[in-house]
């Protein structure tokens, strides 16, 4: 049976501070398990849950995903949330980029671990009614158990292995991944601390913080 949401494009958000591997590993997993044209990594201008300490600039950020996805089939990077008002809610982007492209489909990319705070985003239950999600697995939670998150929450019907329709919503696909324990928070901490970054990050990355070092260094240096 040909996937239903073959041909859409992949939505990634973040605060990518920095991007990593395990950034990239996800978009491409979600994008050739559900056959997506592309999947844009689309980083917030000011994440809600963060805030500003310790965050690299806007710029800086997307620049980072730009040299990241260069050369990678399937995968952008979008500079729509510096746009946005912020804080950078999910629900506001994707509202806005229905009106902005309305002939395209996007499916919303999340790690399973996101998808069981949804209660705590802002608007967060609302957001399988604006786009097609698509959860890929982290940390073992498993597909019983977003099953039972999605019962909690909606109503829904099984279309297949792995694909959930929300009651009178968007799809749910739900997309396995090889666990790579990779965090942005590690990347900072080694980096600051001296140590070696290879592995972690793309090689792109890897070379501008070493060659801007100084940069990243008084940025996250200053997070609590």
């Amino acid at each position: 049976m040909p996937n239903p949401l073959a041909g859409s494009v992949g939505i990634l958000g973040g605060t990518f501070n920095p991007v990593h591997n395990g950034h990239l590993r996800m978009a491409l997993e979600a994008r050739e398990a559900l056959g997506l044209a592309r999947v844009d990594l689309m980083p917030a201008r000011i994440p809600p849950h963060k805030g500003e300490v310790g965050l690299l600039d806007f710029d800086t950020r997307l620049g980072l995903l730009r040299e990241a996805v260069e050369g990678v089939d399937g995968l952008g990077a979008s500079d729509f949330e510096g746009g946005m008002p912020v804080p950078s809610y999910s629900f506001a982007t994707l509202t806005r980029l229905r009106e902005f492209a309305p002939d395209v489909n996007h499916v919303f990319i999340l790690g399973s671990t996101d998808l069981l705070t949804l209660p705590e985003w802002h608007r967060g239950l609302e957001l399988p009614l604006l786009a097609d999600l698509a959860v890929v697995d982290r940390m073992g939670i498993g597909l019983d158990r977003v099953d039972g998150f999605l019962d909690e929450h909606w109503r829904f019907e099984k279309e297949g292995p792995g694909l959930r329709r929300i009651a009178g919503g968007r799809l749910v696909a739900f997309v396995s991944m090889p666990r790579l324990d990779i965090s942005a928070s590690m990347v900072r901490d080694k980096f600051c601390a001296g140590l070696e970054t290879s592995g972690l990050v793309p090689e792109a990355v890897r070379r501008r913080l070493r060659d801007e070092s100084r940069v990243f260094l008084d940025c996250w240096q200053s997070q609590p």
